[in-house]
């Protein structure tokens, strides 16, 4: 098992990140420590019930939890005060108290409406997060951050909520769809290009056996995760260095928005990190072979290959609305070196114009 304690700051306590073929079937015993309410709440998405949720209340309640299961409409729609309403409305018809925990099982959307419930309700109880997709396996999961979508921008509303526990089977991603692989393998490039160029590589070199390769896939979650997770230590709260997990993601939240979020998360992300390179030559040195690489290594890995069908004026609306502007100013994130990343602030609009996709 590979295993990344994530402290929490001003806190003497950190929750474990644990990555283990198989995990799924040993919920109960990973629990069994945290000093956790035995009644539990697993929330998942429908399709992800259809799959995996049988087994995984089977194993927990024979280990001793008494696990209720919750299931919402898959996709991204799910991530809205509507549904917030409704789960909420269901834990109380279901008699959950405070003795309660609630377990996100699924991508990154039940992930962030699991936490974004579990912070609010009864004002706060445990989470756990067993993340199912790759995008929630190296990224979504860690960190704590929970939100909900407004029609005028992507995960506008949200709060912190660190979970107890995020157990990564990587086995979950044999039922994966191809599409949501390419999600995750966004966030997987991401990390590379943020702090680690050698992640950058072994995907481009070994990117056609990853998901057959246990070991190697193991491997690859393992680093790309333990790069949110040194990120999100160092700032839980999205202060400072934790911007850097932005990088594609300003615009692509805005190309997500303006394609009313029929765009999927890693190809939006995609285009918003080749957006990123580019700006990253006019304006933080990056080498043009460097830019030429990372454009190529994303297109290579079948993302960001065409232009999205999205209006250019919808997706600067959008960024009007990006939380992460400071005093009105646009926040990217852009490289100095493939692997070595910083913030940039005051990125001027024209520019944006010129490098959104077409």
């Amino acid at each position: 098992m590979r295993e990344i304690a994530v402290p929490l700051p001003g806190r003497d306590a950190s929750y474990r990140v644990r990555v283990q073929s198989g995990l799924r079937h040993r919920l109960a015993a990973e629990l069994a420590p945290l000093d956790l309410p035995r009644r539990l709440f697993v929330v998942t998405d429908h399709n992800v019930a259809r799959l995996h949720a049988r087994e995984v209340l089977a194993g927990l309640k024979a280990g001793g939890w008494e696990a209720h299961l919750l299931a919402v409409p898959p996709g991204e729609r799910s991530k809205s005060w509507r549904q917030v309403a409704a789960l909420t409305r269901e834990l109380l018809a279901r008699g959950a108290d405070r003795s309660t925990a609630l377990m996100a099982l699924g991508g990154g959307v039940v992930g962030d409406l699991t936490g974004f419930v579990a912070s609010l309700f009864m004002r706060g109880v445990p989470l756990i997060q067993v993340p199912t997709t790759l995008l929630a396996m190296v990224d979504a999961s860690i960190g704590g951050k929970t939100a909900i979508n407004l029609p005028e921008a992507k995960n506008l509303l949200g709060t912190f909520h660190q979970p107890r526990l995020v157990a990564v089977d990587p086995e979950f991603l044999h039922t994966l769809p191809p599409r949501e692989r390419l999600n995750g393998l966004a966030e997987v490039l991401k990390a590379g290009f943020i702090r680690d160029a050698g992640l950058l590589r072994m995907v481009e070199t070994e990117g056609p056996r990853l998901f057959q390769d246990r070991e190697l896939l193991s491997e690859v979650i393992f680093r790309a995760a333990a790069i949110k997770a040194r990120i999100v230590a160092a700032d839980e709260r999205e202060g400072d260095v934790r911007r850097l997990l932005n990088f594609g993601h300003t615009l692509g939240h805005a190309l997500e928005a303006a394609s009313r979020f029929r765009l999927p998360h890693g190809q939006a992300v995609a285009h918003g990190m080749v957006a990123a390179l580019q700006l990253s030559r006019h304006l933080t040195g990056l080498a043009p072979e460097s830019c030429d690489e990372g454009i190529r290594l994303l297109r290579k890995a079948g993302l960001a290959r065409k232009p999205p069908r999205v209006a250019p004026e919808a997706v600067l609306s959008a960024l009007g609305h990006d939380k992460k502007r400071q005093a009105g100013e646009l926040v990217f994130v852009l490289l100095r070196d493939l692997g070595a990343a910083e913030i940039v602030t005051g990125v001027p609009l024209r520019l944006v114009a010129e490098v959104l996709p077409r």
